[in-house]
């Protein structure tokens, strides 16, 4: 499932690994950069195109807490 980069969320890719976006960059008004940080606090930058080749699970407990709301 493709996931949207949501700044501050976490997302958890197919080994379990733990990630969060920190930050979108936008160049001329479209989404081209963006900055992920990892549960160690190492920072990496990625272009959209190897975002969309990510598969990540949104593992936000924010997200999670809505989701279960919603489900009620």
């Amino acid at each position: 499932m493709q996931q949207q980069p949501m700044p501050g969320y976490w997302y958890s890719n197919v080994s379990g690994q733990l990630i969060q976006v920190r930050a979108i960059l936008f160049i001329s008004g479209k989404c081209r950069r963006i900055v992920l940080e990892d549960i160690r606090g190492t920072r990496d930058y990625i272009d959209t195109g190897d975002w969309r080749g990510m598969d990540l699970v949104l593992h936000s407990p924010v997200a999670e807490q809505q989701s279960a709301a919603r489900d009620y």
